[in-house]
């Protein structure tokens, strides 16, 4: 299969002149529709433009590969369009695009469609075969332009296949070790879609390691499956390793080796940087442990709950919201207050199956759905809280795993027939055999005794916890300390929704510490202007709105001058907030939303208080820690 057996002529537009993005992503998805690709075209478009809210496709260069997988799809095919003037793009270098292919790709694409949208993704790295297509006069034209240069790939890759085998072949033949491939670098590339970045940055640094005469061997980790895939001995010989991948990736094998970890994009637009700075002897060398795809269990059950996190906080923000809005004194007793308080009731039952549920998914895929509901649904019942719907879930997940692995085994192939009954069946039953006799015990003692003690503290012992939970939210913006603070407040807000109870008083006390430092340093920077520089100056009202919307890490500008002080007065004042918040018993009643849900709190005075104090306090030890610019050496 070829890249024109998918791009129909029809799809090709060689003079478009959409007048922005969003335009020409909707010209290209009309036009694939009128090839008859789409079953449904809205769902394609829908799942096109959530892929761009996470990230632009425009990789720079001026080309653009919006892409996506939608059941709206019902075969794959591309749609390609010129724009002679350029068109923004959102673009990672911020130069308009000139040329773009729209990638529709089904759920169950096979690998021969795969192989050949990864190929058009590397052949547009080549700057001749982009001007080509610009250039073109019609569609024919340019579509012969890809005939050629896809050929031309093609018998570079039978070379470089009858390559590998003849190596291959005296590596068999020769009982030394000496023949084994050895390449100066060995890498991986690797995106969430797999679709156009994991072979772009693969090619990028391909070409790029060819131009500097280093030996070098990609294993672009795509939707594909793993091409390329490294060896052991490939890797033993390498000098260092170059990771770059949006996603988790096997790198625990190279331990002991240089390693230089980054995204996917840096991969496609800094191979040089990559290449020089992995063979650099002063390249960080990769332990065990030291980053997040590490084999350590504890960091992978961490990955797994916050996994499940992500999915229950829309859940809770809508339980909560819609219960606290139903006991506001203007709407209680009302039937609109008794249909919101129902909606409520009936969205917080679901937090525990959910949170239960995305916890095994994490563990085992889809096979592990059913397994981790039962789990939620038995903590649920049980009264064992959030410790027994997180005990629960891993339980279901660890059900899923044992159980396909056990089929894979013993089945030999035939397991497929059981993935519809079988599986969620067994993991149904054993989850709940587990839940009731194992799980929910010890989880409904812990769950009980968090919940007597923060009823039951004082005042006093309340600001403490809330000071330890909002410096915990400033101290790494994003890092572990926060990550950990901010999942307590999600798990005790989720225990007591849709209810006030004193989940609420922790996730106040959480979101007050993550909301103090961007807004402190933006006021800094509007009070102090002679210790702030002028760009900092000029995200001064940013930080401060980012500040309001509960985004922390809108202080990272304010930073770069005397880190050290600078996360002083952040976490001093997030600690000052969460304390005074405690101490006050301010609730919110959801996990999200900075000052638009204020007017919900409980105490919603004293909850401004309480952040206004950290304001002031992360505000003059801002001013304290930085010296006037004229004073700067």
């Amino acid at each position: 299969m070829h890249i024109c057996d998918l791009l129909d002529r029809r799809a090709v537009n060689l003079t478009a002149a959409p007048i922005n993005k969003e335009s020409a992503i909707n010209d290209l998805v009309d036009s694939l529709a009128g090839t008859g690709c789409l079953s449904d075209t809205e769902r394609f478009r829908a799942a096109v433009f959530d892929r761009e809210r996470k990230g632009s496709t425009g990789f720079g260069e001026g080309v653009a590969i919006p892409h996506a997988k939608s059941a709206g799809v019902s075969r794959p095919a591309l749609s390609a369009m010129v724009v002679k003037n350029g068109v923004e793009f959102d673009s990672i270098d911020g130069e308009p695009v000139n040329l773009i292919f729209l990638i529709a790709s089904p759920h169950n694409a096979s690998d021969a469609h795969l192989d050949v949208l990864a190929r058009l993704s590397s052949l547009l790295i080549d700057e001749d075969f982009r001007k080509a297509l610009i250039s073109a006069k019609s569609v024919d034209e340019f579509l012969s332009y890809i005939n050629e240069a896809e050929k031309k790939e093609l018998n570079k890759e039978e070379e470089e296949h009858k390559e590998q085998e003849k190596q291959q072949e005296n590596t068999h033949q020769s009982e030394s070790k000496a023949t084994a491939p050895v390449y100066d670098l060995v890498a991986v590339t690797a995106c969430p879609a797999g679709l156009s970045h994991t072979y772009m940055a693969a090619e990028a640094l391909e070409h790029k390691a060819k131009e500097m005469g280093i030996s070098i061997k990609v294993e672009a980790d795509g939707a594909a499956g793993n091409r390329n895939q490294l060896m052991p001995e490939e890797i033993a010989n390498a000098k260092a390793v170059i990771v770059a991948a949006d996603r988790a990736v096997n790198i625990d094998r190279f331990i002991g080796k240089r390693m230089v970890r980054v995204g996917v994009v840096d991969g496609v637009r800094r191979p040089l940087e990559l290449i020089t700075k992995a063979l650099d002897p002063n390249c960080p060398v990769y332990s065990a442990g030291a980053l997040s795809e590490s084999s350590n269990i504890p960091m992978k059950l961490y990955r797994h709950l916050m996994s499940g996190l992500t999915y229950i906080l829309p859940l809770a923000a809508t339980a909560g919201i819609l219960s606290a809005v139903a006991r506001l004194n203007f709407v209680r007793d009302t039937e609109l207050g008794l249909f919101l308080d129902t909606i409520g009731y009936s969205i917080g039952a679901l937090l525990f199956p959910v949170l239960s549920a995305f916890i095994a998914f994490s563990m085992a895929g889809r096979m592990a759905l059913v397994a981790g509901f039962t789990g939620g649904v038995m903590a649920d019942m049980a009264d064992a809280g959030v410790i027994g719907a997180v005990l629960n879930g891993f339980v279901g997940g660890g059900v899923a795993f044992l159980s396909a692995r056990l089929a894979a085994r013993f089945l030999k192939g035939h397991d497929a027939m059981f993935a519809l009954l079988v599986y969620p069946l067994l993991g149904a039953v054993l989850t709940t055999i587990i839940a009731k006799f194992i799980t929910n015990i010890p989880a409904i003692l812990v769950d009980s005794a968090i919940e007597i003690f923060l009823s039951g503290a004082n005042a006093w012992v309340l600001a403490i916890i809330g000071a330890v939970l909002g410096g915990m939210m400033a101290a790494d913006m994003g890092g572990p300390c926060n990550k950990i603070a901010y999942a307590c407040g999600v798990l005790l807000l989720g225990d007591c929704l849709p209810e006030v109870g004193p989940g609420c008083l922790v996730m106040a006390a959480v979101m007050a510490g993550g909301m103090v430092p961007p807004i402190a340093a933006g006021l800094g920077a509007l009070l102090f202007k002679h210790c702030f520089s002028k760009p900092e100056q000029g995200l001064a009202w940013t930080a401060i709105s980012k500040g309001f919307l509960f985004i922390t890490e809108g202080v990272y500008p304010f930073l770069a001058i005397n880190p050290t002080k600078m996360r002083i007065a952040c976490i001093s004042g997030a600690a000052v907030a969460g304390a005074l918040s405690m101490f006050f018993s301010c609730g919110l009643c959801a996990p999200h939303g900075g000052i638009f849900i204020v007017i919900l709190a409980e105490n919603p005075l004293f909850y401004l208080l309480s952040l206004l104090c950290g304001v002031i306090v992360s505000t003059i030890l801002f001013r304290v820690g930085r010296k006037p610019l004229h004073l700067e050496s």
